[in-house]
C-alpha cells in the first residue's frame, strides 16, 4: 500500500510539472507574440500599394479631390504605402462602390470614394447597387462640396424667373447628369421642387468632363455642381461671366461666391423639409470609405492618417489652389449619420420621391 501509495504522489508531481511547464510555455509564448503583433499592425502598410477607387471619370471633381488626398495622406499612414487612383466610372458612382464593398479580402489596402447618389440609390431600392450603405466603413470627408444650380449666361435662364417664363412658354433648360440618383439630378429636382420650376434632366453622362464639354458644345444648357469641383475644373467659367449660378446648397454664403444666395435664402415658406433632406445628402458627397470586414486597427489608423492630412500645410496649400474648402468630417461621425439617416423614414421617403421625379 505504500509502495502504491508513493507511485501516485510521483505521478500526481509529473502531471503538475507538466501542467506547470505547458503553462510557462503559453505565457512565453504570449509575450512573444504580444509586440510581434503590434510590429505587425504598425508596420502593416509597410512597402504595400492602397487602390484608392474613383466613382467617375478622370478630370473631373471627384477625381480630383480624390487625387488631392491621395497625394497627401500616404505621408500620414505608417509605413507611407504608394495610393493607386483607379478611376471606375458608371452609374453615378455605383459600380466603383459595388467593386469595394464586395471584395474577397477586406485587407485595408482598397479604399474609394462614396457620393450622395448612394444614399438616394438606396432610397429608391436601386437595383444596381450591391452592398448595405450602412456596413461601409468611412475615413471621413475632407471638404465641403455644397452644391450650385448654374447655366450659361447665353441661355434665356440667367434667374430662377426667367426659368419660370420659359416654363410657362412650354421651354425647359436641358440639365446633364450621371444618374437620375445622382447628385447631378436630384439637386436639380430639389430647386423643382422649391422654387416650382421645370427643368429637363438629361441623364447617363460618365463624369463631369463629359457633361461640362455638352455645356460648351450647346447640347446643355447647365447642371448641379459641387462648388469645389466647379472651381478646379471651370473656375474660369465663373470669372469671365461664361455660366450665371442661380443659387448654393450652402446653408450660409460661400466666401468664394459671395453674391450668390443660397437656397434657403430664395426658398419660399414651407421649403424646410426639402432643405434638410439637401443638407443631410450633401455631408456624404466626396466621402472615402472602407469596405465592412476590414481589422479595426487597420480602420482606426488610415481615420487618423486622413484626420492628420487635413491639417497638412501642403495638403491645404494644394486644396486652397483648386479653390476647394477642406472642412474635416471623421469617419466615425460618418457612420453614425447615415445611421441616423438610414433610420428617418421620412427624410428617406422624401429621397425616394425627389430621385424618381420626372
Amino acid at each position: 500500500m505504500k509502495h502504491m501509495r508513493s507511485t501516485e504522489i510521483l505521478i500526481e508531481r509529473a502531471r503538475l510539472y507538466r501542467a506547470t511547464i505547458s503553462f510557462s510555455v503559453m505565457i512565453v509564448a504570449l509575450a512573444l507574440a504580444l509586440p510581434l503583433y503590434a510590429q505587425t499592425s504598425k508596420n502593416f502598410y509597410e512597402g504595400k500599394i492602397i487602390t484608392f477607387l474613383v466613382g467617375s471619370s478622370a478630370g473631373g471633381g471627384t477625381d480630383l479631390t480624390a487625387r488631392v488626398i491621395a497625394r497627401h495622406i500616404e505621408r500620414y499612414i505608417p509605413g507611407k504605402p504608394r495610393i493607386d487612383v483607379a478611376n471606375k466610372p458608371g452609374a453615378g458612382g455605383m459600380i466603383a462602390a459595388n467593386e469595394l464593398y464586395n471584395l474577397k479580402k477586406p485587407d485595408g489596402l482598397s479604399i474609394s470614394t462614396l457620393n450622395t447618389g448612394s444614399l438616394f440609390a438606396t432610397a429608391t431600392g436601386n437595383e444596381a447597387i450591391k452592398f448595405d450603405l450602412q456596413k461601409f466603413i468611412w475615413l471621413g470627408q475632407a471638404f465641403d462640396d455644397a452644391q450650385v444650380l448654374y447655366l450659361k449666361t447665353s441661355t434665356p435662364y440667367t434667374s430662377f424667373e426667367a426659368v419660370r417664363k420659359a416654363n410657362s412658354a412650354g421651354k425647359q433648360p436641358k440639365m446633364g447628369a450621371q444618374a437620375l440618383d445622382h447628385t447631378s439630378n436630384v439637386v436639380v429636382k430639389i430647386a423643382e421642387q422649391i422654387f416650382g420650376l421645370d427643368f429637363q434632366v438629361i441623364p447617363g453622362y460618365p463624369g463631369t468632363p463629359q457633361i461640362l464639354l455638352d455645356i460648351e458644345r450647346g447640347a446643355l444648357d447647365g447642371r448641379a455642381q459641387g462648388i469645389g469641383s466647379l472651381m478646379a475644373t471651370r473656375r474660369e467659367w465663373i470669372k469671365s461671366g461664361y455660366i450665371k449660378i442661380l443659387a448654393t446648397s450652402k446653408k450660409s454664403r460661400d466666401p468664394r461666391i459671395p453674391d450668390v444666395a443660397t437656397m434657403e435664402e430664395l426658398a419660399p415658406p414651407g421649403s424646410k423639409g426639402l432643405l434638410q433632406a439637401l443638407y443631410a445628402g450633401q455631408n456624404l458627397a466626396r466621402s472615402v470609405v472602407l469596405p465592412p470586414g476590414v481589422p479595426a486597427d487597420r480602420v482606426k489608423i488610415l481615420r487618423d492618417a486622413f484626420a492628420a492630412m487635413t491639417r497638412d500645410e501642403l495638403f491645404l496649400k494644394e486644396s486652397e489652389k483648386l479653390g476647394l474648402e477642406v472642412d474635416l468630417i471623421r469617419g466615425e461621425d460618418m457612420n453614425r449619420d447615415i445611421e441616423a439617416t438610414l433610420r428617418d423614414k421620412r427624410l428617406m421617403d422624401l429621397y425616394r420621391i425627389i430621385a424618381t421625379a420626372k
